[in-house]
Order: structure tokens, then sequence, then C-alpha cells
């Protein structure tokens, strides 16, 4: 019989007394590959700590595989094309460090502080294709992003005690009052930021954004609905800000492969696909399964839950030869990325429909600061950056970056 409070053999299951589900962790690519087999939708899990994050309950990325599918579809037509990508990038680097008036100086900044609002702003103008007025201009220049949601581990231990349920939300209003007053102040910010692109952007004919009013208008989303994809574009600058901001720390710890990519710009996708098995933005992935049936290996069926930790599953040492070290060219090999031992972005339908997008933008982003073109040089790092703090979406600790204007 089961112990419902400790880890069971190398699947490490886990349940709860009081909970009518079990939890089974996994960083076994075989074990994966498995349940990917299997009918599966996003965790409840998850679904509750995405829609705290996201600070909505109603964004694409939180909604039912139905209503998920056919909007990713919608979408699809409004995401940059790729000939766009290489001016964003450029945009968002020189807006990043300035070197106007620097001189011979060097000046270091906090990457992931100043990545949040710029990427926000190109969320708005590229993706959701509106023009920025000069209030919510200055807004987002004026206000902080932290990115200090609260711990993973904390996060499931409120689940299991059925905070995240409607009824018990003054529970955690004062739980974050004493203790994580930044998830109440992004709140706060992501509430006023989503009223002020309401009042003052001017969407663009056939933008994101009017297709999204059509769709409310029409009624074939709701007023939640298209209120939770607006701030989809904060939370996507919070992804995006922490992939993009690991690439540029190891590029300024690794300048040998600031030559590497110059010489060779195709070598620069093998670059980000290391970072991102190193520093994958989002922590781990959950799923459940619509088909509970049980099997030989699971004859008390399957973990309602089931949770893929990224972190271990690509630091995995019986999956990837010297897990910790930073090698790029581990991916020259055709099927180093196969098998359920690299995703990022997660697996199938609910995987992340901005991968694409996000791919080649870092790309983009890390090719125009190897190039010519580019008007500063990262300086030399001492050491890579270090670990990701426990949160759904996480940041290296050490993102301070220095840079200075080229000779």
């Amino acid at each position: 019989m089961r112990n419902p409070l400790k880890w069971q053999g190398s699947s490490k299951v886990y349940s709860l007394p009081w909970l009518k589900n079990r939890i089974e962790y996994s960083s076994d690519p075989d074990r994966i590959a498995a349940y990917a087999k299997t009918q599966f939708t996003r965790s409840r899990f998850v679904m509750a700590l995405l829609s705290e994050f996201h600070l909505s309950h109603h964004s694409i990325v939180v909604s039912d595989d139905e209503h998920a599918m056919w909007l990713k579809r919608v979408a699809k037509p409004h995401m940059p094309i790729d000939e766009d990508v290489p001016a964003i990038a450029k945009q968002i680097t020189e807006k990043l460090f300035d070197v106007n008036g620097l001189g011979n100086e060097q000046k270091s900044i906090q990457i992931s502080d100043n990545l949040i609002p710029e990427l926000y702003r190109i969320m708005l103008k590229n993706m959701l294709e509106v023009e920025v007025l000069k209030p919510l201009e200055d807004y987002i220049t004026q206000t902080k992003f932290p990115h200090g949601s609260r711990p993973l581990v904390l996060e499931g231990l409120m689940y299991s005690f059925r905070l995240h349920l409607p009824l018990l939300r003054p529970v955690r209003w004062l739980f974050d009052n004493l203790f994580f007053k930044r998830v109440l102040y992004m709140k706060r910010i992501s509430v006023k930021l989503e009223q002020m692109v309401l009042d003052f952007t001017l969407p663009k004919p056939d933008s994101w954004f009017a297709t999204l009013k059509e769709l409310r208008l029409s009624g074939k989303i709701t007023k939640a609905q298209f209120r939770g994809e607006i701030t989809s574009m904060l939370v996507s600058s919070f992804s995006l800000a922490s992939a993009m901001g690991s690439a540029l720390l190891c590029l300024a710890a690794r300048p040998s492969y600031q030559k590497k990519i110059q010489s060779d710009p195709a070598f620069t996708r093998y670059f980000v696909m290391e970072v991102l098995r190193l520093y994958p933005p989002f922590r781990q992935f959950g799923y459940e399964q619509t088909n509970k049936n049980s099997d030989k290996q699971h004859p008390n069926g399957f973990a309602t839950e089931f949770m893929i930790p990224v972190v271990d599953l690509h630091r995995n040492g019986s999956i990837w030869k010297n897990p910790h070290k930073f090698y790029p060219e581990r991916f020259l090999e055709p099927d180093a990325s196969k098998g359920f031992k690299y995703m990022p972005f997660g697996m199938g339908k609910r995987s992340c429909p901005g991968r694409s997008f996000s791919m080649s933008l870092i790309s983009q982003t890390i090719k125009f600061v190897c190039s010519d073109a580019c008007r500063f040089r990262l300086v030399k790092s001492k050491e890579m950056p270090k670990g990701g703090r426990g949160r759904l979406v996480s940041f290296v600790s050490n993102d301070t970056i220095t840079y200075e204007v080229k000779g």
C-alpha cells in the first residue's frame, strides 16, 4: 500500500490524503514520451499557477484546450514575420545598451530590470499592433517591474491546501501582504496597465488588438478573455526577458562565441538552444490526463497531474554529457534535442504559442550584438549566470551586465 506522504520509487509519485489527485514528477525522457502518447491537457495546478502569475484567469495560456487551439489559429497571422525580427532586435538592443554620451567609460545595468519594460513596449507595438500614446509610454518608463513571484514550492503547498480557490482569496491576500508584497504590487500594476492599454493606444488596421475587439463585439470571446489577452503581453515580456537576459549574460561570460557567431551566424541557433537548456524561463510544466485508465506499469492508474521539472530534465546526467557545462556544440548532433529530453517551451498542444517568435528574436538579438554594426561590446564577465530562482518564470541571480563603446 502506498504511503501518501512519501516519494515512491524513481517515478516520484506523491499524493496528499485530502486531495483526490496524485502528482507525478519525472525528468526521465522515456517516461515523458510514454505520457505524451496519452490524452492530456494542462494540469489544474499549473492552471492555478499561471492564473496567479498572469493575473488573469482568461488568457489563451490558461484557457481550455478547444478555445486555446482556436485562438492560436486566429492569432498566428498577427505574429511578427521573420523579415521584421532583425529590426526589432536592433531596436531593443540599442535602447537597452545606450551608448550616447558614454565616452570611454564602462556602464553596468541590471539586465532583467531593463529588459522587461522594453520587451513590453515591443509586445504592444509588434504583437498587439498598437501605437503607444505618451501617457502609457511615460507610465511604462517610470514603473518598476519586479520579478519576485512566490517560490514554486510555496505555490505547491498553497495549492495542496486549496488556497487557490476563490473563496480563500482573502487568505491569499493576507499572506501576500505579510510576506510577498511584490505579488500584490504587480497585480496593481497589471490592472493599471490593462486599463491604460485600452485608454492610451491606437490600434493599427487589422491589428491583433482590433481583431480581439471584433471577437469581443461578436460574442466569440468574453470581456474577461479580451482583457486577458491584453494582460498576456505583460507576461510574455517576463518570460522573454528571462531567456534573452540569460543569453546576453552567457555571451558576456563566453566572449569566444562572439567571434564564432560573427563568422558563422547559423551557429547562433545552437548557442540559444544551449542557453535555454541551462536556463529555461519556465522551471516546470504540468499536464493532466483526460484518460486515467491504469496499465501494468501503473496498476493504480496514472497520476492525475504529471509535472516535468525542466531544469532537472535539461541537466540530467544520464541524458546529457557534462550536463552543467555550457557547450552549444552539443546541438550540432542531429538528434541532440530529440526524444523528450529538451523542452524549454513545453510539449504538445499546450506548448508555448510564441516559441518561434521567441527563438527568432533572441537569436537575432545575439547576432546583432556580435555584428560589426553594433556600437558597443560586452565586457567579459568573470562567471556564468548562476542558477534560476525557484519561481514559475525564473531569472538568474547575478544579472548585472557591463558594456562599453567600441574603440
